[in-house]
């Protein structure tokens, strides 16, 4: 069988950062009220004002993302457990969808909750290019995941050597609006957090991360809920990037210096828990789901 993994992408370094924001905002144009005439001129130049803002956090994390790389990693690494050929496909980034020429069997969304906004942007831009294709919609639920999960908190834990922690799982947001139309993507990510943290005796909450743009999104955010804890006494706060799979810009940079930073003037002991991509249970969960799967869509 042949398994296209994707997922909408990112920048892999600070010269990608306007062409992927280009694509992506030009994509959903219908959505934020730009399918006017000269739209295409008008995105370019918010991509341009964003990509300046951006840019200089590539420097912060060592001048690339490895999010792409990661995942061809993981892709590697589930080719091997099931025999599967397996390649990427991304909406915004290379290796993009529309520059490749492959067919697959099934489409693999790397987003393990689903959501309009993330998971069903992926299988839009497949149906456009390529027709239905079976797919799968999420995977949160796989035991394995939940202990990969698991195993990643306990690390953190354990490298912490914290003695009271509060964690927070953090969540990146999506506008308000989406939530309070039906999108399931909220009330899934607390539904994971309650599997994962059912075996830890320690306090812990949902906190969201990555707003972009005006509007109401979800929150609180992380820098809220550290200012909170902050006055409700607590003094060493674990954080883990509940609705990610692999390191990127939001868990390098936002999360582990922009956050930090925050957590460093309000004086609270802060450590941010791994991403471990390559452990065989990420593998094995994921090889499961395709297993499992299969052509049943």
């Amino acid at each position: 069988m042949r398994v296209l993994f994707t997922y909408m992408g990112a920048p892999t370094g600070p010269d990608e950062v306007e062409d992927f924001l280009f694509r992506f905002l030009y994509d959903v144009r219908h959505h934020i009220g730009l399918d006017v005439p000269g739209a295409k001129e008008i995105i370019r130049g918010m991509a341009k004002a964003r990509a300046r803002h951006v840019r200089g956090h590539y420097g912060a994390i060592g001048g690339k993302s490895p999010l792409v790389e990661h995942i061809e990693e993981i892709a590697k690494a589930v080719s091997e457990r099931t025999g599967h050929e397996i390649r990427l496909g991304m909406c915004y980034s290379r290796p993009l969808l529309e520059e490749l020429d492959w067919d697959f069997d099934l489409a693999f969304p790397l987003y393990h909750v689903y959501s309009g906004s993330t998971t069903e942007r992926c299988l839009i831009k497949i149906r456009e290019l390529f027709g239905e294709k079976p797919y799968v919609k999420e995977w949160w639920n796989n035991e394995k995941f939940i202990r990969w999960i698991r195993k990643n908190i306990e690390k953190g834990l354990q490298e912490s050597g914290f003695e009271n922690p509060y964690v927070i799982l953090s969540v990146h947001s999506l506008p308000r609006k989406v939530v309070e139309k039906g999108d399931p993507y909220e009330r899934t990510h607390r539904k994971l957090a309650e599997r994962v943290m059912d075996v830890f005796d320690l306090p812990w909450e949902i906190a969201f991360q990555s707003k972009f743009g005006r509007g109401k999104w979800l929150g609180p955010g992380v820098p809220e809920v550290l200012s909170r804890l902050k006055s409700e006494g607590v003094k060493e706060v674990l954080v883990y990037p509940l609705s990610f799979i692999v390191e990127n810009v939001e868990t390098l940079y936002e999360l582990d210096v922009e956050y930090r930073g925050v957590a460093d003037k309000l004086g609270l002991k802060y450590y941010r828990a791994k991403l471990n991509h390559r452990d065989s249970l990420l593998t094995e969960a994921i090889a499961e789901v395709i297993e499992n799967v299969g052509y049943k869509n």
